[in-house]
């Protein structure tokens, strides 16, 4: 079966990092990419798995994985600023309760009203 793709956003950046949005037609999945990871002719430089395109088919729309592609994108600088060890997964584990239980407390993800690149 041959992969074809729609394009539904053709840059998403959030915090310096550019992602395309894209919709497997065979599929129905859509898939975020890094631009890091494409060539001048838009194909991908290595393989990516479905963590890494933040797939997910329980929250397939848009709205979804630009909220996942942000939260990663947070997370990361939560564990540079608190200095987390990736290494050791019980502070991460810890790590990713405590971000995550802050996150539910502050106001829920909405396009409206903010400021985005798309």
């Amino acid at each position: 079966m041959k992969e074809t793709y729609k394009t539904l956003v053709k840059n998403y950046n959030y915090k310096d990092n550019e992602y395309i949005i894209i919709k497997g037609v065979h599929d129905g999945i859509l898939r975020a990419i890094n631009y890091d990871y494409l060539d001048a002719e838009g194909k991908l430089t290595q393989p990516l798995n479905g963590i890494e395109m933040f797939c997910s088919r329980d929250a397939n729309t848009v709205e979804d994985i630009i909220k996942r592609i942000n939260d990663k994108i947070d997370f990361d600088e939560y564990i540079k600023k608190y200095n987390i060890n990736t290494d050791d997964t019980a502070a991460l584990a810890r790590a990713y309760k405590r971000f995550y239980e802050r996150n539910e407390k502050e106001k829920p993800f909405s396009m409206q009203g903010e400021e985005r690149t798309l």
